[in-house]
This record gives structure tokens, C-alpha cells and sequence, in this order.
């Protein structure tokens, strides 16, 4: 140069310069998007553990609730059999002396030592002396027959009476059974019939005590009846329970179908609900028309219905076992409903009614109606109590499907939160919320329009900004003037210089920000197709969830025709 300035070493430093900050900043830009997809790889890693974890969590629980009532099941059965194991030997004893005095092969002696024994184990229970007085009745002792009746009568009177009214029924003597019928039903108190009284019914409903016995009976329960139905609380209790019937028929849903529709919308628990409760209908349905087809064959000979019955009074647990058998009840619905505590109580809790020590006649025979099994009567019997509990198991029905049609949902809301996928947790999505009704074009664009406001700063941050070069550019240009008074020639040199590598940065940060942009809109379409894609998902699940429902909704119909066509109802003013 003509003044000697080598301005050499200045051009490569810039350069240099020029290169280190290019290579960082691609080298920061590809720390940034490995950052970002791992932050999206651990989002939805840790999304998953949790969702694992809780499940695994849920699962323990009812495992560890299963296996619990496993163990309290087999100690309450040991405890039942040490306390009132020689119960049982009694109740065996006596249905062999009766089948011994049919078959004339066991001696009397025999049956007075047996029955004397237990009389000694057994000091509360009133099975013991009725042995006895039928050991006592085999030989003739008419004295040992009157003490021994007194003291059956003394522990039990009603259970005392019905077992000899069904054994005077059983040996012929129709006479005396009718005075032992009309003498426990005179003792009773319609308000407090103990589960016995199932037997009457089941002997009733085949006639088994002669047209005599027959009309007392049919006279009593008509009376009591129709007293105790004057009381609108006992006909409340009635409804109750067969709401109670229809809630335990329940069937759960299979939630993995509508996997998407419970994650975006917040009001798929009540959506649960619905189809879940709607769901007991069909299964109500079949149940009673299984019961109203059933044609089990009326015993041939009434004495094996008579044996049968007395096996069930003679058989069944006492009052004294009662507290037991509950808690037995509860941890068996534990294990039936594996481990789900609320299904659980609400199953034993049902159940337990037909456990109660006492009840009225009315409720007996909707729990013979509901629970033939733990009353120990016969579908023949059930049958006839479910017409007479008719009335109250069709308010029951309307009532369950009003209720649960009152909360039912047509549509739910559509709400898409930041964290609903792993764009939306990665940008912190704004969320947008909207009703399922929403036209899908609109629904598309709500979307759009909040993924547009999310990603705007990021997008934003990425487009060129020119105004650091121009300040560069300003900056050079003062120097160069300033050199230019010094050196014209090299003031000159080092304007072009200056220029060319500020145009330089800027064209290639143009660059960089040119395809940066293009990225993060690339990123921003795919976040929107991501939502628009779980939007038609939960869309179309709620279309079939909701025609699962009005599938099983629409069995309402079909189960009051089984109702109102029920072949033993006896017709009443319904109940409201």
C-alpha cells in the first residue's frame, strides 16, 4: 500500500472471528434441538412412568385387598367352625332321625343317647331339645316330650314352632300342623319376622299345608300386608332396594376404547357413569327373564319338598352366627370384586339385608324376590314374591333411569391443556377449550388459532433481525471515515472490507434464521395436526360412546314388559 498500513492481519482476524461465531452457532443450534427432542423423549418417558406407576399402584391396592380378605375369610370360616361347629352336628343329627323314623332301621335307643348328648353340648340352641323331643316322640315318653317342647319353645318359640308344624306335616298329621301353623303365626310380629319365615312362604307357595293351612296363610300375609303397605316408609325401603338391585348389576366399562376421549375431555367420568349405569338394565333384564322362564318341575311328592324345607330351617345358621357371616359376606364381595373396596361395600351392602336378624313381611318378600339364595327359598318362590314386590320394582326402575338420564350428557367439552401431548408440554401450549358440538371446521381452527398464539414468540425468536448489522454497518462506516482522514486509500479499502463482511454475517444469519423459521412453522403445523388428530379421535369416540349408551339406555322398554307380563304379580296401585 502507499502508506505502508498492512491491514492484512485486520481482514483475517474478522474472519476468523466470523467463522468461530459461525461454527458456535450452528453448534448451539444443534444443542437446541437435541435439548428440545429430548426434552420431548423425557416428557412423554415420564408421562408413561406415571401412568405405569399409578396403575401398578391401583393394582397392589386390590391385589393386597384381595389377598387380606382371603385371609380374614379362612380365619372367620375356622372361627365360625369352632364356635358353632357342633351347631352343625345338631342340624346333621336331626335331618338323620327324621330320615330314620321314615326308614325304621335305627333303634330308639340310639336316637335317646344321640339326641341327650347334644343336649349337654349344645345349652343355647333350640334345636337340641326338639331332638330330643322327637327321640321322646319315637319311644312314646310323653312326659320327656312335654319338658323337652317347653324348653325347645323357652329358646326359640317361632323356630320351634315351624319345625313342628313341618314335622307334624311330614308324618301325615295335618291336624296338629295347622294348630303349630296358626300358633307361630299368631306369635309373630309382621314388623320383625325372623329369616325363617322364608320356609312359610316356600311352603305356602306349593299349598303344602292343606286348604286349611293354605287360607290361614294366605289371610295373615294379606293382612299384614296390606297394614304394613299403608306406611309409605316400608314401601320406600322396598324401592330403595331394588334401586340397590339394579346398582350392583353395573357393569364396567372398558375405559382402553375411549383412551383419548377421557384425556381430552373433563367430563368423561360422568360420560363413565352414565353408560355404566345404563348398563344394568340388560343385565337386570336377563336375570328376571331367566327367573320368569325357569320351569323347574313342582316336587311329585310333597313330602320331598317338605324334607327339603325343613333341611333349610334345620341347616341354616342362627342368629348368634349372624355377625360373622356378615364380616364372611363383606371380604367374599372383596374378592368377587377383585379388590375394589367401593364395589365391594356396596355389593355386601345390598347383600346384607338378606342377613338381618329381623325384618318386616314386606321386605322378606322382596328380599325373597332379590336374594332367594341367602333366604334359602326356591326360584318357584321367588318367582311368587317378585309379583307381589311388583309394583315397587317398576318405580324402582323408572326412578334408576330417571336419575341417571337427568345427568346424562349428550356432549362434553373438548379441552386441550398444555399437557395433552408432547408439543404441547414442549411449547407450553395455551390450551383451548370448546363443546363437543362445535362444527369440526371451527372446532380446527380454534385449535389452530392456539397453537399459532403458542408458537409466536418461538417463531418470533427465529426470524432475522437486521438491526445489529446496520448498527455494525454505521459503526464501520464511522471508522472508515475516520480513517479516510488519515488515509483516504486505506479508509476506502477498509469501508469495502468492512462492508463485504457485514454483509457477509448478515446473509448467512439470514440464512440460519430463514431456515429456523421454516422449522419452527414446520413444528407448529405438526403440533396442529397432532391436535387435530386426538380432536377427531375423541370425536369419534364419543360418537360410540354414546351409542353404547342409547344401545343400553334403550333396554328400559324391554324390562318394564318383563315387569308388567310378570306371571305372579299381584296387581297394586303403583307406587310413586
Amino acid at each position: 500500500m502507499a502508506d505502508g498500513v498492512n491491514l492484512q492481519p485486520l481482514f483475517n482476524h474478522i474472519t476468523n472471528v466470523q467463522q468461530t461465531l459461525s461454527g458456535q452457532i450452528d453448534g448451539v443450534n444443534v444443542q437446541v434441538g437435541q435439548v428440545r427432542s429430548d426434552v420431548q423423549l423425557t416428557g412423554a418417558e415420564l408421562r408413561q412412568l406415571r401412568g405405569d406407576f399409578e396403575a401398578y399402584v391401583a393394582r397392589t391396592i386390590r391385589a393386597e385387598a384381595v389377598q387380606l380378605s382371603t385371609t380374614h375369610v379362612g380365619n372367620l370360616k375356622a372361627q365360625l367352625d369352632r364356635e358353632y361347629g357342633h351347631y352343625a352336628v345338631v342340624r346333621r343329627t336331626s335331618v338323620g332321625t327324621l330320615q330314620s323314623f321314615d326308614v325304621g332301621i335305627v333303634s330308639n335307643d340310639t336316637v335317646k343317647s344321640i339326641s341327650e348328648e347334644l343336649m349337654i353340648q349344645t345349652p343355647r340352641y333350640w334345636l337340641a331339645p326338639a331332638l330330643v323331643t322327637l327321640a321322646a316322640w319315637s319311644r312314646d315318653d310323653q312326659a320327656t316330650v312335654e319338658k323337652a317342647i317347653q324348653e325347645a319353645y323357652s329358646r326359640d318359640k317361632n323356630k320351634t314352632s315351624l319345625f313342628f308344624t313341618l314335622v307334624m306335616r311330614r308324618q301325615g298329621r295335618l291336624d296338629a300342623s295347622v294348630r303349630w301353623l296358626r300358633h307361630y303365626l299368631n306369635s309373630l310380629d309382621p314388623s320383625m319376622l325372623t329369616r325363617e319365615f322364608a320356609v312359610v312362604l316356600e311352603a305356602s307357595s306349593y299349598e303344602a299345608f292343606g286348604p286349611a293351612g293354605q287360607k290361614f296363610v294366605a289371610e295373615k300375609l294379606e293382612n299384614w300386608v296390606e297394614y304394613l303397605r299403608s306406611s309409605g316408609d316400608v314401601i320406600e325401603q322396598q324401592i330403595r332396594r331394588w334401586i340397590g338391585e339394579l346398582g350392583i348389576s353395573r357393569r364396567d366399562l372398558d375405559t382402553a376404547q375411549y383412551a383419548t376421549l377421557s384425556k381430552i375431555s373433563p367430563d368423561f367420568q360422568q360420560l363413565q357413569r352414565q353408560i355404566q349405569s345404563a348398563s344394568a338394565l340388560p343385565e337386570v333384564t336377563a336375570k328376571y327373564s331367566a327367573i320368569k322362564a325357569y320351569e323347574g318341575a313342582i316336587p311329585s311328592v310333597l313330602e320331598d319338598l317338605l324334607d327339603d324345607i325343613l333341611d333349610t330351617l334345620v341347616t341354616e345358621y342362627d342368629e348368634e352366627e349372624l355377625p360373622l357371616r356378615r364380616e364372611v359376606l363383606y371380604h367374599d364381595s372383596v374378592i368377587d370384586a377383585n379388590g375394589d373396596l367401593d364395589e365391594a361395600r356396596a355389593r355386601a351392602d345390598e347383600l346384607q339385608g338378606a342377613l338381618e336378624e329381623t325384618m318386616d313381611v314386606v321386605s322378606l318378600q322382596t328380599e325373597a324376590a332379590i336374594s332367594p339364595d341367602i333366604l334359602g327359598v326356591s326360584v318357584h318362590t321367588q318367582r311368587i314374591a317378585i309379583g307381589i314386590s311388583i309394583g315397587e320394582f317398576r318405580s324402582a326402575v323408572n326412578r334408576y333411569v330417571t336419575e341417571y338420564r337427568s345427568h346424562a350428557l349428550e356432549d362434553v367439552a373438548f379441552k386441550f391443556d398444555a399437557n395433552h401431548s408432547n408439543y404441547a408440554s414442549t411449547f407450553n401450549f395455551v390450551g383451548v377449550t370448546f363443546p363437543s358440538n362445535t362444527q369440526e371446521e371451527k372446532a380446527s381452527e380454534s385449535i389452530k388459532t392456539a397453537w399459532y398464539s403458542t408458537m409466536e414468540s418461538y417463531i418470533e425468536a427465529a426470524r432475522f433481525k437486521p438491526n445489529k448489522y446496520i448498527i455494525g454497518g454505521v459503526v464501520a462506516i464511522g471508522v472508515s471515515i475516520l480513517f479516510m482522514f488519515a488515509n483516504l486509500s486505506a479508509g476506502l479499502v477498509l469501508l469495502v472490507v468492512a462492508g463485504a463482511v457485514i454483509g457477509f454475517l448478515a446473509f448467512k444469519a439470514l440464512k440460519r434464521a430463514q431456515e429456523a423459521q421454516l422449522k419452527a412453522e414446520s413444528t407448529r403445523q405438526d403440533a396442529i395436526n397432532d391436535t387435530v388428530k386426538m380432536y377427531r379421535e375423541g370425536a369419534a369416540q364419543l360418537v360410540d360412546a354414546r351409542n353404547v349408551y342409547h344401545e343400553l339406555d334403550d333396554h328400559e322398554p324391554e324390562l318394564l314388559k318383563l315387569i308388567d307380563s310378570w306371571p305372579t304379580a299381584i296387581r297394586m296401585e303403583e307406587v310413586a
